[in-house]
């Protein structure tokens, strides 16, 4: 009990249990595992992910990422070589080079994304202008209805339909955008896409767009946009993250010709090389010493020198980052670009510019006298100034001439038209490519080649009373009558004097021969007004007329001067007649030929150096417009000395004798009192000249050109000046008084 008792009064509650409760260690086992569930799935899905994109980089994009590493590596940036200058022989700088910017494009770097590539067209659309072009996919033109789309674009355009598939089909294979029109104005672009939505495979493409499409996926950089103004190219090459695929260099060179318009048609211009020229000259062979967009001489010494212009291009290789941007060159691997060569010319400019002056007067003059008398418009001519010595040309002008530098900023549709269209033709160096009958210019020569073969002497004399008749075989009454320019007649006239009067009938008898015609019975013959008797003919013939002019004096034939686009001129014959006219020769054309008129033309060069070698005693020269090439350094690495093409095989006491008779043309014949700027202690010679052409009327024609060359001093000859005036009227009128204000100024006299 007591035991009982005394535990009862030590009663304590009972402790609880301490073991942990069932329930919340299961809940906290279940969110760790969805932890672990979900950063494993997470874990899965990253590596899936990245995996993922790995097998895209590696198979779709891999030709992308393949370039763009290469490009962040190194890459190869040509340097070009700068364009040879031109100068004057003083030394007067005629062509030269101006440093630009230039935006490229390179097709292969453009963004693949499309509305990526949108943003940098859009931008490089808006800042520089980039204007429309017309264009052919060639691929995209229906099979064997070719021709039918092409018709139907000429048709808009205006244009023979056989020049325009001439020029889509004479592109190279390889080429599928065939460039029809560039720089089209607004108003155009919008009318040729209407015209372009139903004829396939006819595009108005902005420029970005063509040279994208057409060079897609080439790595060779191409031209977008040149001479960029600076700002603008720096602000683009600023943004090279977001312009992939755009370049920009200043290392481009302008041509420019300061010496302005006088010396177009002598220097030409350059142009883009044509996919043709480019592939002619090696296509993407390394011997190939041009780029797809380099530019080439057009015309006049620019093209005539282009080897020695061009110089050698180099280029070297250059470590770029992944933003495009130059970090470094491999200097072992560059090649420096090789300058061409400084071209010194013959000509003086300042009397270029003179002679240029005096040209113009001399058409103004006539022009005012043309429209006086009701006939067409004045507008044309030509001036040479050559040194009968050495055959060096120190002024060569031809009028109108052109703005040689907006060809290298590039023309308009419009503005090309307009050049076209000009009814004087300012586009043709009449100089050298113009071919004109020389009228009585030529007469000296026929007097030297007369008075070699002995059809005529210094003795020998005709009778000229204004006109001759020469009868047919079949018409002893009839025939056709042949006039002097004098009406009256020039009396009892010899070599001397018919030189220096222009005496046609003279000439006539120098050149017509005495053979028997075809179906005739006696010797070809002539009547003179008011004489009965008969005058029987026994001059050159045409046989021996052409191989005087031709062999002898040079015409039919180009000089060799260096300049591009020289005409042959046309020396003709009974063949050349017959397989080009379906003629046959008859006396008449001989009578014709022997005063510088009918068939025979020639150019105002060629002129020009057949009389230098009569001024000179004999000595024919190759006219050079070229005196010497020059290195960098300013060294002459080549001089062109003067070269004797042949000696005249004619005596010296017959040239003495066409000389005189040219000095008596200024001292007593046509040409008489007309130099009053020169002075009467400078001796001149000269020859002055009509050449009728077009329309006959009574005899006379309608049209004539003024001509006259003469030389100076007589003694001893330092200048030839020729001068033509397009359908000018009479060259003793309006050539002469040009011919004595260049020789005024060339001696130094008030001009």
């Amino acid at each position: 009990m007591r035991g009982r008792s005394g535990r009862r009064g030590l009663d304590l509650p009972a402790p609880k249990s301490i073991a942990p409760p069932v329930e919340p260690e299961k809940g906290r086992n279940e969110r760790l595992t969805r932890r672990v569930f979900l950063l494993r799935s997470a874990m899965v899905l990253g590596f899936g992910a990245v995996l993922a994109k790995l097998g895209i980089m590696q198979l779709r994009e891999r030709p992308r990422y393949q370039r763009a590493a290469q490009g962040s590596m190194v890459r190869f940036e040509p340097l070009r070589a700068p364009r040879g200058l031109i100068l004057d022989r003083n030394g007067q700088v005629l062509a030269r080079n101006r440093r630009s910017w230039t935006v490229w494009l390179v097709p292969a770097e453009l963004p693949e994304d499309e509305r990526e590539r949108q943003l940098v067209r859009e931008q490089l659309v808006r800042a520089l202008g980039l204007d429309d072009l017309l264009v052919v996919h060639r691929p995209a033109l229906p099979t064997g209805h070719e021709r039918e789309v092409l018709d139907q674009l000429a048709a808009a355009l205006g244009v023979p339909g056989a020049d325009l598939a001439g020029r889509v089909f004479a592109a190279p294979p390889d080429r599928a955008y065939v460039v029809v029109r560039e720089k089209l104005a607004p108003e155009e672009a919008a009318h040729l896409r209407e015209t372009a939505k139903r004829l396939p495979g006819v595009h108005v493409l902005n420029r970005f767009d063509y040279v994208a499409l057409s060079a897609a996926g080439s790595a060779v950089p191409v031209a977008l946009a040149e001479d960029v103004p600076r700002d603008l190219a720096l602000t683009l090459a600023a943004n090279p993250t977001t312009l992939p695929g755009v370049r920009v260099t200043d290392d481009t060179l302008v041509r420019e010709y300061p010496a302005g318009r006088e010396f177009s048609h002598v220097l030409g211009y350059v142009g883009p090389i044509t996919r043709e020229e480019y592939e002619a000259a090696g296509g993407d062979s390394p011997a190939n010493p041009y780029r797809p967009d380099d530019r080439v001489g057009r015309g006049g010494v620019e093209q005539a020198m282009e080897e020695a212009l061009r110089g050698h291009h180099g280029g070297r290789w250059v470590q770029v980052d992944a933003r495009n941007v130059v970090v470094g060159e491999l200097l072992e691997r560059r090649r420096d670009p090789v300058p061409g060569l400084t071209v010194v010319l013959t000509l003086d400019a300042t009397l270029q510019r003179a002679v240029t002056v005096a040209l113009a007067e001399g058409i103004q003059a006539a022009d005012r006298a043309a429209r006086e008398q009701g006939r067409e418009p004045v507008g044309s001519g030509v001036a040479i100034v050559l040194d009968p010595r050495s055959g060096e040309v120190l002024a060569l002008v031809s009028l109108p001439t052109y703005d040689n530098q907006q060809f290298v900023r590039g023309l308009s549709r419009a503005e090309y038209q307009a050049l076209l269209d000009d009814p004087f033709h300012p586009l043709v160096n009449f100089a050298i490519s113009g071919e004109f009958p020389p009228g009585s210019t030529v007469k000296p020569l026929l007097a030297c080649a007369g008075l070699q073969e002995g059809v005529i002497t210094e003795e020998t004399t005709y009778t000229c009373r204004g006109a001759i008749r020469v009868p047919t075989v079949w018409d002893e009454r009839g025939g056709n009558t042949y006039v002097c320019w004098l009406a009256s007649g020039h009396g009892e006239i010899g070599v001397l004097d018919g030189i220096a009067q222009s005496c046609n009938v003279f000439f006539y008898n120098v050149g017509a021969p005495g053979q028997v015609p075809e179906g005739g019975t006696e010797p070809l013959h002539y009547y003179i007004s008011g004489d009965p008797e008969k005058h029987y003919f026994a001059g050159l013939g045409i046989e021996r007329i052409e191989r005087y002019l031709r062999d002898v004096f040079g015409f039919g034939q180009p000089t060799g001067i260096e300049l591009a686009g020289e005409a042959d001129g046309l020396v003709p014959n009974p063949r050349w007649m017959f397989q080009t006219l379906r003629e046959y020769w008859s006396v008449g054309d001989t009578i014709n030929v022997s005063i510088g008129q009918g068939h025979l033309a020639c150019t105002p060069l060629q002129l020009a150096c057949a009389l230098a070698a009569i001024a000179n005693r004999g000595v024919y020269y190759r006219p050079r417009i070229v005196k010497e090439l020059r290195d960098e350094s300013g060294q002459v690495v080549r001089r062109f000395e003067p070269e004797v093409v042949r000696r005249l095989a004619i005596a010296p006491e017959h040239l003495e004798t066409v000389r005189r008779g040219m000095r008596r043309t200024v001292t007593d014949g046509t040409a008489k009192g007309k130099f009053v700027r020169t002075g009467e202690d400078i001796p001149i010679a000269g020859k002055t000249g009509t050449a009728e052409y077009g329309e006959a009327e009574n005899g006379r024609y309608k049209k004539s050109h003024a001509w006259f060359a003469a030389f100076a001093p007589y003694d001893d000859p330092e200048v030839l000046v020729l001068v033509l005036i397009r359908d000018g009227g009479e060259g003793a009128t309006f050539a002469v008084p040009v011919a004595d204000r260049i020789l005024a100024t060339y001696f130094g006299r008030a001009a």
